[in-house]
């Protein structure tokens, strides 16, 4: 999983293209772990995306739901 700080293998700025648009979520944002959670299920049953970076974006969206538990 990511951060600012250390980017994962699939870091999203690193692969994008250099005019290619993207959104960023944000563990302050409370709808955002279940958009990655949603995004994961969505990719594992289209089996369009490799099963690493399903696990992966699932960390990401329980470690956001950690970070906002400390934040409260």
């Amino acid at each position: 999983m990511g951060t600012k700080n250390n980017p994962s293998k699939y870091d999203c700025y690193a692969n994008a293209e250099p005019d290619e648009p993207m959104f960023v979520l944000l563990a302050r944002d409370p709808f955002a772990p279940l958009l990655v959670e949603l995004w994961a299920e969505m990719r594992k049953i289209a089996r369009r995306e490799r099963d690493d970076k399903v696990a992966e974006a699932r960390q990401c969206a329980n470690a956001m739901r950690e970070w906002h538990r400390r934040r409260k």
